[in-house]
């Protein structure tokens, strides 16, 4: 019979193939729901039938005896969202099988419990009682889009074996910061790469990594640009420290897991009290790797079914 409590956070398919669809039923009335479907064969893969009439949704579970037969007959049936309590949404670009991507939509519907999507390859699947880890990513910007910002999307966006995740990007603008603590643009700017991505109007730019004749500059960099500034020059410049890590602060850390980026890491993740970072240049793999560990220490209730 039915094994898990329909008031759980965050209940979806493992697989949408156990998520069949039935349209023009004469009612959606639950109980009327439940006697309809009693009786009725079902294919051997499907557990939750997505029950339409119009354009209004209910969200039923089935159960059958065990059998290695292609069709059997429903012993029972509950309603697990009414048509008050269920929506339907079409969204082409939506991979149906990924708990984040379902998430995210259903971020959108916030007045429902149960969300059903139509999504990629017109696949059908839901989430029920949605309740996402958000996720803080600081990032420093320029260049857009934003690299970890994107990466975690791009990771998130394939995770069929992660919990539902969704992504508030935390960005600060690194232009602003060197206008608030010079009072106004210096007349020459030092940054790191021309992988920054900064354009400064009436303002001198020169690249650290290609090593330019020392000049009266102003740093907008961090700890590493100092430390390259030092072995180039021997000097330490006017500095508008831009680490990730002046951004981060007790209020921020105490609402939920933040990601960002460090520039003093080679390699790896390190998780740390406020955050957890990833080096500047994390790789795909690195940042999955942080995700994962922030899943497993926020221990996120999901049930995937």
């Amino acid at each position: 019979m039915f094994d898990f409590d329909p008031s759980a956070p965050n209940i979806l398919p493992s697989r949408y193939r156990q998520v069949a669809l039935s349209t023009d039923l004469g009612s959606l009335d639950p109980a009327w729901l439940e006697q309809h479907f009693v009786g009725r064969e079902a294919y051997m893969r499907t557990r939750f039938i997505v029950a339409r009439c119009g354009r209004d949704t209910a969200l039923v579970e089935v159960d059958r005896p065990a059998s290695s037969k292609l069709f059997s007959p429903i012993t029972g049936a509950r309603v697990l969202a009414d048509s008050t309590r269920c929506r339907y949404v079409v969204a082409p670009n939506v991979d149906c099988g990924v708990p984040s991507q379902l998430a995210e939509v259903a971020m959108g519907h916030r007045d429902v419990s149960c969300v059903v999507v139509e999504g990629r390859y017109s696949h059908v699947s839901f989430i029920l009682n949605a309740s996402p880890l958000v996720l803080r990513v600081l990032d420093i910007v320029p260049p857009f889009p934003s690299k970890l910002f994107d990466q975690v999307q791009r990771v998130l966006e394939t995770a069929e074996d992660l919990p539902p995740v969704v992504v508030a990007p935390i960005f600060v603008d690194s232009r602003d910061k060197l206008l608030e603590d010079c009072n106004s643009l210096p007349g020459h700017v030092l940054i790191p790469c021309r992988g920054s991505g900064i354009d400064l109007d009436g303002v001198a730019v020169s690249y650290l990594d290609e090593r330019p004749p020392l000049s009266d500059w102003t740093l907008l960099g961090c700890e590493r640009s100092h430390q390259i500034h030092r072995w180039f020059y021997n000097t330490t410049p006017p500095t508008v420290d831009i680490c990730p890590i002046r951004f981060v602060t007790e209020n921020m850390a105490a609402e939920g897991p933040v990601l960002t980026r460090c520039c003093l890491m080679q390699e790896g993740v390190e998780e740390r009290k406020l955050a957890t970072f990833v080096p500047w240049g994390a790789s795909l793999n690195e940042v999955r790797e942080a995700i994962e560990a922030i899943v497993r220490r926020a221990e996120v209730a999901w049930t995937p079914t």
